[in-house]
Formats: C-alpha cells, sequence, structure tokens
C-alpha cells in the first residue's frame, strides 16, 4: 500500500471512529443539541474523506460500487495481499 493511501485510508478510519462513537452517544442522548451540530459536523467530514478515497483508489466497500462493467469492487489487490511483493496476484 503507498504511503498516501495508507494515509488516507487511517484519516478515514480516524473520522469513522469519531462518527461511531458519537451515534452511540446519541442514541442515549437523542435530544442533546451540541451532539447533533457535532454529529453533522463529523459526517460532513467522513463523508468528504470517504470522497476523496474513493475518487483516488476506486470503491471503500461493495455498496459503493457503480456497478459497472466489470466490477469494480473486485479490481485491485485484497487488503490481506499488500504486504506480498506481487501484490497477491498469480
Amino acid at each position: 500500500m503507498n504511503v498516501n493511501k495508507e494515509t488516507m485510508l487511517r484519516r478515514l478510519q480516524a473520522a469513522d471512529f469519531v462518527l461511531h462513537e458519537t451515534v452511540l452517544y446519541l442514541d442515549g442522548h437523542p435530544t442533546n443539541q451540541k451532539a447533533l451540530e457535532f454529529f453533522r459536523k463529523a459526517k460532513a467530514a467522513y463523508d468528504e474523506l470517504l470522497a476523496e478515497f474513493q475518487e483516488a483508489f476506486g470503491p471503500q466497500t461493495a455498496y459503493a460500487a457503480d456497478g459497472s462493467n466489470p466490477w469494480e469492487w473486485v479490481q485491485g489487490s485484497w487488503p490481506w495481499q499488500n504486504d506480498m511483493p506481487d501484490g497477491g496476484r498469480r
């Protein structure tokens, strides 16, 4: 995995963590206006990072695939193949 991809993926994972924790908080405090505003900002930041990542490296999940031909979700290396010298391809 190149450095830029790894850096972007780590940023995306951090944004996902923040968003997930905010959702858990809101589950118990659904009327907290500060938390709701924080959620909106965290969601916008996550969506922006996700769009940036997917534009550069393709879909992050199968649900983000556009159904093109060939099926783009399976193009490229799988995550566990990234440390292999040939990218896991034979």
